[in-house]
């Protein structure tokens, strides 16, 4: 069975974007796996300090991190399973709408930054707090109630791309969801389970629906 290692906070609560996406492409390739649930300050215990981020599985004799490099990996290795991308065009798809989901990564985490930190476990806010404080040059508290009004103003500007887009087409994939939605999604969840402060009816409608759909497809709990 596929382990996969995954950063959690306080509660066993999955929150990491890249985390999100790989679990969702293991469940829509219909792959069982085994969640190892992951604190910051664990990572460096994975594969004997292998690596120094999650995502990580391992597969068999397979040890590897990176989401993107996963999925190629799950869709090279488990060709009988259904499809993450679909056609090559899937694949390039997902490299744009890669790039574009991490443009909002700056984002929430000024929108958020506090209330992340909140939701860790306790071995690992002295280190959060240390590294992103001298990230940002102030508090973490600072960082959320200065930007959070500007932050949440570019990130809805961002997202009116999708809002645009998904007047077309029921997913980013087309007809059912595909990698470039678990991509999106894992931005999206992060925001959610980690902000006390924004909430999903924030979302235009399209954005909304489509977020509401896989999670129902996926079984995901709010």
């Amino acid at each position: 069975m596929i382990k996969l290692y995954e950063l959690a906070g306080k509660n066993n609560v999955i929150f990491s974007p890249y985390c999100w996406r790989v679990r969702l492409a293991l469940l829509h390739k219909e792959l069982d796996f085994l969640s190892v649930k992951t604190a910051f300050t664990d990572i460096q215990k994975i594969s004997d300090s292998k690596f120094k981020t999650v995502p990580v599985i391992h597969d068999g004799n397979v040890n590897m991190n990176d989401s993107f490099k996963i999925i190629e990996y799950l869709e090279a290795n488990y060709p009988e399973k259904p499809s993450l991308f679909s056609s090559n065009e899937g694949r390039v798809l997902s490299i744009f709408i890669e790039a574009w989901a991490n443009s909002l990564h700056s984002d929430i985490a000024r929108m958020a930054i506090g209330d992340i930190h909140s939701h860790l476990q306790d071995q690992d806010k002295p280190y959060f707090r240390r590294t992103r404080e001298s990230f940002f040059g102030k508090k973490l508290e600072d960082v959320q109630q200065e930007n959070y009004d500007t932050a949440k103003e570019s990130f809805l500007s961002k997202l009116s791309v999708l809002e645009k887009y998904l007047t077309k087409t029921e997913f980013i994939g087309g007809a059912s969801p595909l990698y470039p939605d678990f991509i999106v999604f894992g931005s999206l969840q992060w925001l959610f389970t980690t902000s006390h402060t924004f909430e999903i009816n924030e979302l235009s409608s399209n954005c909304k629906n489509w977020f509401l759909k896989i999670s129902q497809i996926y079984v995901i709990q709010g």
